[in-house]
């Protein structure tokens, strides 16, 4: 996901063939940000913008808690504990410098002028997070089959070291896990908040028994 390259060189000579899920574009949260300007769309932008950065927060919270406690605890532990650890800090490394990254280039495109107001470029500017985030969260799906495959390499009595293999199975279900909740509740949030962008979608109610369109009395 976030970082390919770590996982294949952590895992060295054991790896007989490099994990598909792992060779996948890295999973960079980009902010759609639109800066300010004036316009009937520029507080749509901003709390767009606003979604994006509380997400990123999340993110970095996370990573930093990894590092804390797996950097701790790695050197306490054995084992295929050892090895969680271990692979939690890699983890925890990329997304704290993901998340700070795209704080940082956030806050500066929020100062700079001439962003489009107009309703397609909005859409699109929507449609883009929307999409990044459902395709995070497809990539969320392949780590965690990659996981459960690390896992049950490590019951075979012919693998090497299956102590490392239990681990770092173990760490990238705890990763891929978290970050499906967070992808799909950012997709959620956002897919919510750009209802505003569609007056007619917006109208629109589905029931067990139909579609129903909903017209305002003024």
């Amino acid at each position: 996901m976030r970082f390919p390259l770590y996982l294949l060189a952590l895992l060295g000579p054991l790896a007989t063939r490099p994990a598909t899920a792992q060779t996948a574009v890295a999973d960079t949260l980009r902010p759609a940000t639109l800066p300010p300007a004036a316009g009937p769309l520029h507080g749509f932008d901003a709390e767009r913008s606003r979604l994006d950065q509380r997400g990123l927060l999340v993110l970095g919270t996370w990573a930093a808690g990894n590092l804390l406690v797996s950097g701790i605890a790695t050197g306490q532990t054995d084992g295929s504990a050892h090895y969680f650890h271990q692979m939690n800090i890699g983890w925890g490394a990329v997304n704290l410098a993901l998340a700070g990254a795209g704080l940082l280039a956030a806050r500066r495109a929020a100062r700079a002028p001439g962003a489009p107001t107009d309703r397609p470029s909005a859409v699109r500017a929507q449609l883009r997070t929307e999409n990044l985030y459902l395709f995070n969260a497809g990539l969320d799906v392949a780590y965690l089959a990659t996981g459960a495959y690390f896992l049950e390499k490590s019951r075979n009595p012919a693998t090497d070291n299956p102590n490392r293999w239990r681990g770092y199975g173990q760490s990238l279900l705890l990763q891929g896990g978290f970050l499906l909740l967070f992808d799909g509740f950012q997709f959620a949030t956002h897919h919510r908040h750009g209802q505003a962008l569609y007056p007619l979608l917006s109208r629109v109610r589905l029931g067990p028994g139909g579609v129903a369109v909903v017209l305002p009395l003024r």
